[in-house]
C-alpha cells in the first residue's frame, strides 16, 4: 500500500531524474566562480611563496654577511692587525660573490651550448669563482690600502698647512 503510494506519486519522474542536481544543469556560472576562485588561490599561492623565498634568501644573507663580519673581527683580533682583519674581510667578501656569480654563468652557458654534464660544470664553476674571486679580493685589499694611505697623506697635509699659517 505504502509502496504502491510512492510509485503513484513519484511515477512522472525518470530514473536519471534522481540522480540530477539542479547546479549541474545551468553550470556556466558555477564553473565561472570556480574558475575565479581558482585564479585566486593560484595568485594567493604564488604572492606567499614568493615572499617565503624572499625571506629564505634575506635569511641566508643576514647570515653569511653575519659570518663573514664575525671571522674577520675574529682574524684581526686574533692577529693583533686591522690590516689582516679587512685582508680576510675582502677575501671572503670576493671569493663568495664570484663563486656565486661564475656558477651560474657556467651553469647558463652549460645549458646553451650542452658542453660539460652538470656535474662538470658545477665543479668547474666552484673552481673558477674561487680562483678568480681570490685574485680579486687580493686586488681589491691592496687597492683599498693605497686608497687609504693616500687619503691619510693628503689629511696629514692639509693638517700640517693648517698648523703652518
Amino acid at each position: 500500500m505504502i509502496l504502491d503510494l510512492l510509485l503513484q506519486s513519484y511515477s512522472h519522474y525518470s530514473f536519471s531524474d534522481f540522480y540530477m542536481i539542479d547546479s549541474f544543469r545551468n553550470d556556466d556560472d558555477f564553473l565561472v566562480w570556480l574558475l575565479l576562485m581558482g585564479a585566486l588561490f593560484f595568485l594567493l599561492a604564488l604572492i606567499v611563496g614568493t615572499a617565503l623565498v624572499i625571506i629564505f634568501f634575506l635569511i641566508l644573507f643576514f647570515l653569511a654577511t653575519g659570518g663573514i663580519l664575525s671571522a674577520s673581527v675574529l682574524v684581526g683580533v686574533q692577529q693583533r692587525s686591522v690590516s689582516k682583519g679587512f685582508k680576510t674581510l675582502f677575501l671572503s667578501i670576493s671569493i663568495l660573490g664570484s663563486t656565486i656569480i661564475s656558477l651560474i654563468f657556467f651553469l647558463i652557458v652549460n645549458s646553451m651550448k650542452d658542453w660539460w654534464e652538470n656535474n662538470i660544470a658545477i665543479f668547474a664553476g666552484i673552481i673558477c669563482g674561487v680562483l678568480s674571486g681570490w685574485l680579486l679580493g687580493l686586488l681589491i685589499f691592496e687597492a683599498t690600502k693605497k686608497l687609504a694611505i693616500l687619503i691619510k697623506d693628503k689629511y696629514e697635509q692639509r693638517a700640517n698647512s693648517k698648523t703652518i699659517r
